[in-house]
């Protein structure tokens, strides 16, 4: 199994690429990406995102990176925030750098910034149906734009355990289509499991209709420190198969691999 999804020191993660490549060694991973974050400006109050500056250097980090003899195939990803309007100031961020594939989330609900810590217990939630309506109309939305190779962690508002009261299975069906039709893949995020949500980011009744679609599937830990790569993926490899998966896809060559 290879994890697409970790970030180091120069977004929001704990340690250098070095230190992430370490780790994947040590687990016996054969591929893994680096995928730090890249935000429209606006929107990155926090400051969690890749300053415009250091996106040359975190390229190079990680070429460096990947030329060295850990036995890890390492690439360069990058995780996108898609928020609906910034897609002409996305394009100029991914074009500062070649890189080998790319995340798209949806952290943002109409400008709610719902999976940030501070959030949590914001009054936005007094309305969690519309959250979730938002955030799925705005997964359909980047999924149709196609500038991505992945779409991060679907059901993400489910991360502090607020749960819809009403189904959003034909919103969520929605966002699926848009997805197969570009021709995307999803991740399979464990990092749902050390979340309030105590389940990986898609939940088993959504994986299981991703499964039916054939869409393609990679994994990601999420990890914000060396010690979380690969975290928990045998489980996720359980949930995949249960699910329907029986293999995933290889990021490097867009070749897939059989479930182990």
């Amino acid at each position: 199994m290879n994890d697409y999804h970790m970030h180091t020191a120069l977004s929001d993660g704990e340690g250098d690429v070095d230190a992430f490549v370490a780790r994947a060694a040590e687990l016996g991973l054969a591929e893994i990406g680096i995928s730090d974050h890249l935000v429209p400006r606006a929107y990155d109050e926090a400051g969690y995102g890749l300053p415009d500056q250091d996106v040359a250097r975190y390229a190079r980090d990680v070429r460096r990176a990947a030329g060295g003899a850990s036995g890890v195939r390492v690439l360069v990803g990058v995780e996108i925030d898609y928020i609906p309007g910034t897609e002409t100031e996305v394009e100029a961020l991914l074009a500062n750098e070649l890189f080998d594939y790319v995340i798209g989330s949806v952290h943002f609900a109409g400008g709610f910034p719902f999976d940030m810590s501070s959030m949590r217990d914001d009054p936005r939630w007094n309305d969690v149906d519309d959250v979730y309506r938002v955030y799925w109309e705005t997964v359909a939305r980047a999924a149709a734009w196609g500038r991505f190779d992945v779409v991060g962690h679907l059901d993400l508002p489910k991360k502090y355990g607020h749960r819809p009261a009403v189904s959003m299975g034909a919103a969520e069906d929605a966002a699926l289509a848009a997805i197969k039709t570009a021709g995307l893949a999803i991740e399979l995020n464990t990092s749902g499991l050390r979340s309030a949500a105590r389940e990986a980011y898609p939940g088993p009744p959504l994986l299981k209709r991703a499964a039916a679609l054939a869409i393609p599937l990679t994994f990601g830990s999420d990890a914000h420190t060396p010690a979380d790569v690969g975290r928990d993926f045998a489980r996720a490899a359980a949930l995949a198969r249960a699910a329907g998966f029986t293999t995933t896809r290889r990021l490097s060559d867009g070749g897939d691999e059989a479930l182990s």
